[in-house]
């Protein structure tokens, strides 16, 4: 059976009791060598002995106490203060308490329970008694405050004062029941630090989460730096809606995006990229975009930019995908586009300004190029908007060969000889001589 707490303190005392009793027999086994040691006198028949005799001097020498001064092998300590600590290893053993390094000296001092001791009240209390009555506890029951040293008081209040700079106004009476339970200001700040289900949790919820994806923790002032980060380039981008009065929804917002790892220099690309290159663009652009990539809704645009799941680069890849399809559809002449492509020619290097340009030259030459190809249809020789699109962007060799050989059957047709067009295009990069006679 579990002993009581009573029953442990009067074990606890009785552990001292003992020690006391043992430190008494040392004293009165002192004090019987001291008395067989005062009869001695100083020498009389000296000069010298007759001066310390007018001073009053015995001539005794004190025995060394060697319990409480010689130290016991290489342990730094007396005999005295090795039982001294063996006893209070066992005193907290009993009261379930724990031992630390003594502040004052050598050897290792109790540190009580945390629970805070309750006794019976049996007299009212006297004006200006510190006892008091728990809420909702026992009217015959008081509870005796622990004395705090000013010193302890002042670091809960730096403390206090930090979690204040937090927004965690809400924890000063949790930290002052912390203080009056005995905890160190350290101990205290390492168990509101860890709790998984407290107010500090709540308000840096992105650091917890970072921790269970592999992530370091970053420091509440870095935390603090990307919050406000991303509510000044919110703003900056005309965004401020999505920054609440309330600033419990602005913490829970900002902590997906600090649990995602995302940099105030990266969440700044990313509105940038939604707003600059969708948002505020060529209603086109959005258009293509949500038709390539249903999943994206209007409603939610920057959100679907904004999520930590979703890689920048391949968000970027998307916008440029989506501006060259426009420029596709943009261009005429029947051109038409898919995600496919577009995909391709981005992952190419094929921008929105080379894709405006590329399509306008692929929109001059495919209806002349387009016709010939049904025309001499029977020599195998087709040229449409793929191969448009793999000469003029990817400089392929075989696309402008057959586009060539089109148009020397043309002129063959015409002069009864064949020959390569001049003035054809060249294979590089958007590259083209002179347009005269070409088809």
């Amino acid at each position: 059976m579990a002993q009581t707490q009573a029953q442990l303190l009067k074990a606890a005392k009785a552990q001292l009791a003992k020690t006391k009793a043992r430190l008494q027999q040392e004293q009165d086994k002192q004090a019987i060598l001291n008395a067989s040691t005062q009869s001695s006198t100083v020498n009389t028949t000296t000069m010298a002995g007759i001066a310390a005799a007018s001073r009053g001097e015995t001539g005794y020498v004190p025995p060394v106490d060697t319990y409480a001064t010689a130290k016991v092998g290489n342990t730094g300590l007396t005999q005295a203060q090795i039982e001294a600590q063996n006893n209070a290893i066992e005193t907290a053993k009993l009261i379930g308490g724990t031992v630390i390094p003594n502040p004052d000296g050598p050897g290792l001092k109790v540190v009580a329970p945390t629970t805070t001791p309750v006794v019976k009240k049996k007299d009212p209390p006297k004006p200006g008694e510190p006892d008091y009555v728990p809420p909702g506890g026992d009217p015959d029951t008081v509870v005796k405050p622990k004395e705090i040293s000013d010193a302890t008081k002042d670091a809960f209040a730096m403390l206090t004062d930090l979690f204040n700079s937090y927004g965690l106004e809400s924890l000063a009476g949790e930290i002052a029941g912390y203080m009056t339970q005995g905890f160190t200001a350290s101990e205290a700040l390492i168990k509101l630090k860890t709790n998984p289900s407290g107010a500090y949790a709540k308000r840096f919820a992105g650091n917890f989460t970072r921790v269970k994806n592999g992530l370091n923790a970053i420091s509440e002032a870095e935390y603090i730096n990307l919050e406000s980060s991303y509510a000044s380039t919110l703003k900056a981008y005309g965004l401020g809606n999505m920054v609440s009065v309330n600033r419990d929804d602005n913490y829970k917002t900002f902590a997906n995006y600090i649990a995602g790892d995302i940099s105030a220099v990266e969440f700044k690309d990313r509105v940038s990229t939604v707003v600059t290159r969708v948002q505020n663009a060529d209603p086109s652009i959005k258009a293509t975009l949500k038709s390539f990539y249903p999943e994206i809704s209007d409603a939610d645009l920057v959100g679907y930019f904004l999520n930590p799941k979703e890689n920048l680069p391949k968000l970027q890849e998307k916008v440029t995908a989506s501006e060259i399809g426009a420029a596709a559809v943009g261009a005429g002449a029947g051109i038409t586009t898919n995600v496919n492509t577009a995909t391709s020619l981005a992952r190419y290097g094929v921008d929105q300004a080379t894709a405006r340009e590329g399509y306008s030259t692929i929109a001059g030459i495919l209806p002349t190029a387009g016709k010939l190809g049904d025309i001499y249809g029977e020599s195998g020789v087709k040229y449409g908007q793929a191969e448009g699109e793999a000469e003029v962007f990817m400089g392929r060799q075989d696309a402008a060969s057959k586009r060539n050989r089109l148009a020397s059957m043309e002129r063959g047709s015409f002069s009864g000889s064949a020959g390569n067009a001049p003035g054809a295009y060249s294979t590089g990069y958007l590259k083209k001589s002179s347009t005269a006679g070409l088809i």
